[in-house]
């Protein structure tokens, strides 16, 4: 068995009233109006050789297989204001 470790940063230009709160279950969100978000992997998949492939999460087997090998899984969230 062999490990792959994913990592992903992702930059968000966010409205000044939205904010992290924790959410009553203990973990970190955004809050965005009266809607928490967290964010969580979703893999994409395609059976296309084609350059411009459409990627999709839907109907595809090979998505719920990937999703059943994650062991851990851990979102930092920060929010940087800048004047």
């Amino acid at each position: 068995m062999k490990t792959l470790i994913v990592s992903i940063r992702a930059e968000l230009e966010i409205p000044d009233d939205w904010e992290l709160v924790e959410h009553p279950s203990g973990i970190q969100t955004l809050k965005a109006g009266d809607q928490y978000v967290d964010f969580d992997l979703a893999p994409l998949a395609t059976t296309s050789d084609d350059p411009e492939a459409e990627w999709s999460d839907a109907e595809s087997e090979i998505i719920g297989e990937v999703l059943d090998t994650i062991v851990g899984l851990e979102a930092d969230l920060e929010i940087v204001t800048i004047h």
